[in-house]
């Protein structure tokens, strides 16, 4: 209660150093002005100030101490004279050299429809008119009374009709923006406001026990029992908030020394790295490069020598049921390869391929699937048309694919 305390280390020295008035913290983060302890002058040469400082050269540090040769000192070689450029460029021919060069001149036609130096004149017989003052070639052009916006997206654009609409959805796939596909299957829902799969449970308050994981359900730390010697090696190893750490000390008034006695060892630390192994010991192993473990040593029984373990990526082995189930993982020869899934075929938003377009049909499919689209052709035009189509399918069948019959219909459109 007196506000005394009791030294129980009294007879160890005290760590650290005696503080002068003038040394302080203050001090170095303020010091005085021109008591600056400047930069040595052999170490300013590798300094960022020396190489950014202006008006002066800048060398290489080892060449600022470097010794310079005496007196006027010229680096390189002494270039001859020559010819100068303005010589160079004034060659033109004075006096009577020049009128001669002019004489010769006159036989090129260039020379005299463009004279160097002036305009070319054409002889070209203009109008009263282009030869006064403010006329141009042209006519003005009023300015419009559209911008480039409204003409690219006119405001007032009458839009199709949802008949037309639907028809080009149906031959290009032309939906609107934000519309939902509608491949005209029969739901027993609505699509539109239903959602597949399962709903998930969402726990509560995760973030508070993946922290807090201690709690329990009553929301009060789980009591946990356990060993003394790990509580006591948790305290002298862990730094607690607040208090000073345990380092575990001692009376120092006891005779302790720390540490171990250090005992005469005979190997040295390259032998106990390297040791002394014996010539059989350093002999590679029996069974270096090869499995160890069994079941996975890759060695066939007699009689196997020639067979193929495992199965093969493409299941031509099995047969594939009439109706693949989504969770069957087996790939049957028939799922499509990466270029369709980078690069879909034209109409694969409405679930066709183009085997169903290469596929034969018979003459009563054929009918059938262009009356189905709107296009009705007569007995003549047809038989002809199909007569066509099995001359570009190149088959003596009563059969034809859907192309075969497009290209033919291409070729005799214009044809009663």
């Amino acid at each position: 209660m007196s506000g005394k305390t009791r030294d129980y280390f009294g007879t160890l020295k005290s760590a650290g150093r005696t503080v002068l008035k003038e040394d302080s913290a203050g001090a170095c983060i303020q010091p005085v002005e021109n008591q600056v302890p400047e930069t040595p002058p052999h170490i300013k040469k590798y300094r960022k100030s020396y190489k950014h400082q202006f008006g002066c050269s800048i060398l290489h540090p080892g060449l600022v101490d470097a010794p310079k040769p005496q007196g006027n000192w010229i680096y390189g070689r002494k270039t001859d004279l020559s010819d100068k450029a303005g010589d160079l460029f004034r060659q033109q021919p004075q006096g009577i050299r020049e009128l001669i060069n002019e004489i010769n001149e006159q036989k090129y036609a260039s020379h005299i429809k463009e004279p160097l130096g002036t305009m070319p004149t054409r002889n070209y017989n203009w109008p009263e008119e282009a030869k006064s003052d403010g006329f141009a070639f042209g006519q003005k052009i009023p300015p419009s009374e559209y911008s480039a916006k409204e003409v690219v997206f006119p405001p007032d654009a009458k839009r199709d009709e949802e008949r037309i609409r639907l028809m080009y959805l149906k031959s290009h796939g032309n939906f609107e923006a934000g519309e939902q596909k509608n491949r005209e299957y029969n739901w027993k829902i609505n699509p539109n406001d239903y959602r597949f799969g399962k709903k998930e449970d969402r726990e509560q308050q995760q973030m508070k026990k993946i922290l807090q994981h201690e709690l329990t359900q009553n929301q009060y730390p789980k009591t946990t029992i356990i060993s003394k010697n790990q509580e006591d090696w948790k305290n002298y190893n862990e730094d607690p908030l607040g208090k000073p750490k345990n380092q575990a000390q001692l009376n120092p008034r006891m005779p302790q020394i720390f540490g171990e006695m250090r005992k005469d060892e005979q190997w040295t630390a390259g032998q106990c790295i390297n040791g002394q192994p014996t010539q059989k010991e350093v002999q590679p192993d029996l069974d270096l490069g090869k499995a160890t473990k069994f079941g996975f040593r890759n060695q066939p029984k007699p009689g196997d020598e020639t067979r193929s373990f495992g199965v093969p990526a493409i299941r031509n082995d099995i047969n594939k049921k009439g109706m693949k189930s989504v969770a069957d993982p087996q790939n049957y020869g028939d799922e499509v390869p990466a270029v369709a899934l980078l690069f879909p075929e034209k109409f694969s938003h409405m679930g066709l391929s183009e085997q169903d377009f290469q596929r034969l049909r018979t003459k009563k499919e054929i009918k059938d699937i262009f009356e189905s689209i709107g296009i009705k052709y007569g007995i003549g035009k047809f038989e002809g048309i199909f007569k066509k189509a099995k001359e570009i399918q190149n088959t003596y069948d009563d059969k034809v694919s859907v192309k075969a019959f497009q290209l033919a219909v291409q070729e005799m459109h214009q044809i009663d």
